[in-house]
């Protein structure tokens, strides 16, 4: 029985190669926008214990050359939450660009694999026809030895009773 070979197998690896690929590049982009949230939510942080920690000194003596330094930090972190939020936004775009790539090499790629599976099931189909064709043909064959050897055997039979009857 001959094998069933998918003429487009090369074409449904090569598709299957790039469904992965960008996959692999999704994910990446995802890691990035997760260190980047990372990121701002300890600037978060930082910028609230800052913020504490200034209070707590103002409630004492307050120092001028103190707070100053508070103050120009605190500006720092309100600046670098201020980038970090951009650079989210546009990580979150390319994430969901990334989405839509991986979602039409996945169409393309479960196009082939149904032409490839519809093929193969003709296929199987084909074979178990021809298989149940050649099954028939082999029982008429048989059916056709012994109904000529039983004919056969009634013609011998019938001729040696007409000799022994005189």
């Amino acid at each position: 029985m001959p094998k069933f070979q998918f003429s487009l197998e090369t074409l449904l690896r090569h598709r299957e190669d790039i469904e992965q690929k960008e996959r692999d590049e999704l994910f990446q982009r995802t890691c990035r926008y997760q260190n980047e949230l990372r990121h701002r939510e300890d600037l978060g942080i930082k910028l609230r214990d800052t913020m504490k920690e200034l209070s707590a000194r103002r409630s004492g003596t307050p120092d001028e050359i103190e707070s100053s330094w508070f103050y120009l930090y605190l500006n720092r972190l309100t600046h670098e939450i201020g980038e970090s939020e951009k650079c989210l936004a546009r990580l979150q775009a390319e994430v969901q660009a990334q989405k839509a790539v991986v979602i039409e090499a996945t169409q393309k790629r479960k196009v082939l694999a149904s032409l490839k599976a519809k093929q193969e099931k003709e296929f199987v189909f084909a074979m178990e026809k021809r298989e149940q064709r050649e099954v028939d043909d082999l029982v008429v064959t048989r059916h056709g030895a012994r109904e000529s050897r039983y004919e056969e055997n009634i013609d011998h039979n019938s001729g040696a009773d007409v000799k022994h009857d005189p």
